[in-house]
């Protein structure tokens, strides 16, 4: 399969490109598949990273933190303790706030524990393959599909707070740039993203990490509200939560654009409540500098829907061609792609009929029809 070609302006996480409401110019709506089809199987499994692949998803992301030992892990949060089964096997090894911590433990110790389907998602029979796995091998696994498939898949990483990673002395980023290098991924500009919430992070992987590799990763800043705990900065000896209000300036948006392929929002400061446009001006700011907006998650759960909305595809809908969206994430890659093609395929056929009936000869009457 033909890769799509990334430019400053079109760089993102490639699904499918469709038509517009007018058949020209051409404009590209992407989907991203948030740790591999993650709707239909556990996210982050090999099962749901095979799911994906099968798919035709052109980009697969995942999140990562360290181990004990250094080692990359493709895992949502750090705190392991809800979504793992670490009370269970180490009962005694919480922090005093009670909670687990993935740098607590060796990838050894980590290869105990398996992943929880609180939601009973899937089928009980299916839970021995739902096991924490290390970023190499969900690469080597993507590798070989890959190659039987004849695909070739973008990779999103984002690095889950890497403020609390260095709080504990630990670097998350040095291995990861190494383990995109080992599997080839960074030698052209539309093969591997990294997503974070941290723009000194970001910074310092621009400033530092791609000069000194060679690399051509693109980097996408995250945004969080400003009470929100994704990253935070030392003040004063005090952790407190990382203030973006100067990001939604027009000088912010420059500084990003001229650092960054695209700026992720969640999906809830795109609209109010009651369905009222916000960000308009920043949007269209931002696509003026060639920079794109994502937006996040869109998901099927109805608690979880924008409130004016009533459907997955009415929010879709919403995000994508009234918000000017570039990219949704979302763990419905499948839905989300069946939306783009219903829509791109009755645009086509309403601009195949309006064409027929405009190239329709005109039929000449005699002047007895004229009476």
């Amino acid at each position: 399969m033909r890769r799509f070609s990334f430019s400053k302006l079109s760089s993102a996480c490639v699904v499918l490109t469709i038509l517009t409401l007018l058949p020209l110019p051409l404009a590209a709506k992407l989907v991203i598949a948030r740790g591999g089809a993650s709707g239909y199987l556990m996210e982050n499994s090999l099962p749901a990273v095979a799911l994906a692949v099968a798919g035709d998803a052109e980009i697969i992301t995942f999140n990562v933190v360290l181990s004990a030992d250094d080692q990359v892990l493709v895992l949502d949060s750090i705190d392991i303790t809800d979504i793992t089964n670490v009370g269970d096997i180490f009962p005694d090894r919480a922090r005093e706030d009670g909670r687990y911590y993935s740098f607590d433990f060796s990838l050894e110790e980590i290869r105990n524990l398996r992943l929880l389907d609180p939601a009973a998602i899937n089928p009980p029979a299916l839970s021995s393959l739902f096991r924490i796995h290390t970023l190499e091998e969900e690469l080597a696994f993507i590798t070989a599909l890959n190659k039987n498939y004849e695909k070739n898949n973008t990779v999103a990483i984002e690095l889950r707070k890497p403020w609390l990673h260095h709080k504990e002395g630990k670097d998350l980023t040095r291995p990861l740039l190494s383990i995109l290098q080992q599997f080839g991924y960074g030698e052209t500009q539309n093969d591997a993203f990294i997503f974070s919430y941290d723009a000194n992070e970001l910074r310092r992987i621009r400033k530092e990490f791609l000069p000194r590799t060679g690399m051509t990763v693109q980097l996408v800043q995250l945004i969080d509200s400003n009470d929100g705990q994704e990253t935070k900065t030392e003040e004063w000896g005090e952790w407190v939560s990382y203030n973006y209000d100067w990001m939604f300036s027009r000088s912010g948006i420059r500084a990003l654009s001229s650092s960054v392929a695209a700026i992720g929002l969640p999906k809830e400061m795109l609209a109010s409540p009651e369905g009222e446009l916000l960000l308009a001006d920043f949007t269209a700011t931002a696509h003026q500098l060639g920079t794109m907006i994502f937006a996040f998650s869109v998901e099927k759960d109805a608690l979880t829907r924008l409130p004016f909305v009533n459907s997955f595809e009415e929010e879709l809908e919403f995000i994508y061609f009234t918000a000017d969206v570039d990219a949704v994430l979302t763990r419905y890659c499948k839905d989300a792609l069946l939306y783009l093609q219903n829509r791109a395929a009755g645009q086509e056929n309403s601009t195949d009929a309006l064409q027929q009936e405009t190239e329709a000869p005109l039929q000449s009457k005699s002047p007895a029809d004229l009476q």
